[in-house]
């Protein structure tokens, strides 16, 4: 987003001269804070906004949206304090200034002077940090003026950390430098010893710094713009959350890889023609690549979801079938999740004809001794079947109570990240959101992969892409799902794990190391890759949190005080276990933990209307 400079500097030499500054005092003594992010927008079109609502909705972390210029003159005192209880742990801002035009030719600041000296009292009142995601480089904001500015698109301004960032950014590869790139930059030295440089390019230029001002307010701000789909504002919104928070928020960060593989043991109908099921062969080559792969950062806990079809395992169905013999012994390092036994749509079946096919390819788990197998989870032929009562009824009367759902439907994404749906016709079902790709379901060598991606997308590229642009594409977007935190599993099919160079190479094997190599560039911690049912039970855990009306308070006796409404399991990031100190009802709340990628993550189990206040360490 390329801004006028005659503009910026006439909204800032008004921001500057007008905005109050408080008293140089400490903060109020006996004061708390809820865990909660107060986001200040200038408008709702500001490009940093949706990058900082999809950084909060991942983990899960309460936040509440102001939009100045919506509600002038309405950030005032009472809507940020009562008392010595402040409402917020951070504020972040979309721009310093939050600057914006109201006419499309003059420019201001969202805020009234009035505002931001309540904001700036706020901050210094509750030892509150601030972090501007974007904004014109200046002293106020530990900069000195800026001397370029120019888009950093296909010329990434590229920094390196300093050790003040690192420990914000525990599951950051810090020793690598770090690119932001496809956003309009500003270059500007820091301005004192009052900043502190986070990241800062060869030539001294800061990026990312502190600013410490003399009223004890410290105030983030980077001097490049961020969006949702930009790669440097995902990766660095997680460890943002974490410092202005001081360490302790609500919610929670895992990375998820689920590769859900479909067909297994039938047949596959290919590009451009032909069909191709696997071989023994081709088995010996995934289980060889899974093992490699298991000695990746990314991939130490990663397995392959088998999603199979139990007619493919009958004698006689297929003429030289070395893969269901070969498999009876080589199954173990494999998750297995039903797709039917004769892979049908389920659209139109009938309950009987439904539920055969349920019953007949557990019969065939059970004959195979297949591991990981459960029997509530099911993967349906196309995606189909969610809307058929008669189909919908007869899972249900099974025992299956996960189906998935498929992300490039509208209908089928739920309304805030990993979380479920529950089944239009029978709600006790849920319905696991899974995202396709361009990996196709007919491909399983190169060049059939190369000349079906250029049939279809050679007019958008305005050329043909070759084997190795699609797969950095393709990681690409991969790769964004891992940044996340985003836990729905990926969608693949039989065919993308031939042998196809008797070298143990697949089409999958190539995208996942693809996706590992720009992965371990960025962070230092592995994926979870959990079985199907316990990823939906992660589903279940955030969807009756976000429904618990969840209030987390840090009192100034160094506790923290959790009420809910509703029944849930509370994630706390930061919150180390020093002991109850109180809690209401008749039952204490489960309380656990764990460390995940340099953090520590605790859970409390609270009963619909309980409180729980805990010693922290």
């Amino acid at each position: 987003m390329k801004t006028n400079l005659s503009l910026v500097l006439t909204v800032l030499v008004t921001f500057l001269s007008l905005t109050g500054r408080p008293a140089a005092h400490a903060a109020l003594a006996n004061s708390s804070t809820d865990l909660a992010v107060l986001v200040v927008s200038a408008t709702t079109n500001d490009a940093a906004l949706p990058a900082i609502r999809q950084a909060l909705d991942f983990l899960g972390t309460p936040y509440i949206v102001h939009v100045a210029s919506a509600q002038p003159g309405a950030l005032t005192a009472g809507q940020l304090a009562t008392g010595t209880r402040g409402f917020y742990s951070s504020v972040m801002l979309t721009d310093a200034a939050l600057a914006y035009s109201p006419d499309g030719a003059t420019w201001t600041s969202a805020l009234s002077p009035a505002e931001w000296t309540a904001l700036n009292q706020y901050e210094v009142d509750f030892a509150v940090r601030r972090i501007n995601w974007s904004g014109y480089p200046n002293p106020d904001t530990g900069f000195n003026w800026p001397t370029a500015a120019y888009d950093s698109t296909g010329n990434a301004a590229v920094g390196t950390w300093t050790a003040a960032a690192k420990a914000s950014f525990p599951y950051l590869v810090t020793a690598n430098a770090f690119a932001v790139s496809n956003v309009w930059t500003y270059l500007a030295t820091p301005l004192d010893t009052n900043t502190t440089v986070w990241l800062s390019d060869a030539q001294g230029h800061a990026l990312i710094a502190v600013k410490k001002h003399t009223d004890g307010r410290e105030v983030l701000s980077m001097t490049f713009d961020n969006a949702p789909w930009l790669l440097h504002s995902t990766v660095l919104s997680h460890g943002l959350v974490t410092w202005a928070n001081k360490g302790l928020f609500l919610g929670e960060r895992h990375t998820y890889l689920s590769a859900q593989i479909d067909d297994v043991f039938l047949a596959d109908e290919m590009w451009p023609s032909g069909e191709f099921r696997q071989s023994a062969k081709d088995w010996a080559a995934t289980i060889t690549w899974q093992k490699g792969f298991n000695t990746r950062t990314l991939g130490k806990n990663f397995r392959y979801d088998m999603a199979f079809n139990g007619l493919g395992t009958v004698a006689g169905e297929y003429e030289n079938d070395d893969l269901t013999p070969y498999v009876r012994t080589n199954k173990a390092m494999f998750k297995w999740i039903s797709h039917t036994y004769t892979h049908t749509n389920l659209n139109t079946v009938d309950y009987a004809t439904a539920l055969s096919e349920i019953t007949k390819n557990n019969q065939t788990a059970g004959n195979l001794g297949l591991p990981n197998y459960s029997r509530i989870n099911m993967v349906t032929p196309q995606i189909s079947g969610l809307q058929n009562p008669q189909f919908i009824k007869a899972a249900y009367d099974a025992g299956i109570r996960y189906l998935v759902s498929d992300t490039s439907i509208p209908s089928h994404r739920p309304a805030s990240p990993n979380t479920g749906l529950p089944n239009w016709v029978e709600p006790r079902i849920l319905m696991i959101p899974r995202h396709a790709n361009n990996l196709f379901y007919n491909v399983s060598t190169p060049a059939e992969w190369v000349s079906e991606y250029n049939y279809i997308y050679s007019a958008y590229w305005g050329r043909d892409l070759n084997y190795a642009e699609i797969l950095d594409n393709q990681a690409d977007l991969l790769l964004g799902f891992l940044l996340k935190g985003d836990i729905s599993p990926l969608m693949f099919h039989q065919p993308n794990l031939r042998d196809y160079n008797g070298l143990g190479n697949t089409l999958l094997g190539d995208l996942l190391d693809k996706v590992a190599d720009k992965y371990e560039q960025l962070y230092n911690f592995p994926a979870l890759s959990p079985t199907m049912n316990n990823l939906a039970v992660r589903l279940q855990q955030r969807m009756a949190y976000n429904e618990s009306g969840v209030v987390a308070t840090r009192n100034a006796d160094n506790t923290v005080t959790l009420t809910v409404t509703k029944a849930a399991r509370i994630p706390v990031t930061g919150l180390v276990n020093g002991g109850v100190v109180s809690f209401t009802g008749t039952t204490a709340p489960v309380i656990t933990a764990e460390t995940y990628a340099g953090q520590r993550i605790t859970y409390l189990t609270l009963a619909a209307g309980q409180s729980v206040t805990i010693k922290k360490l």
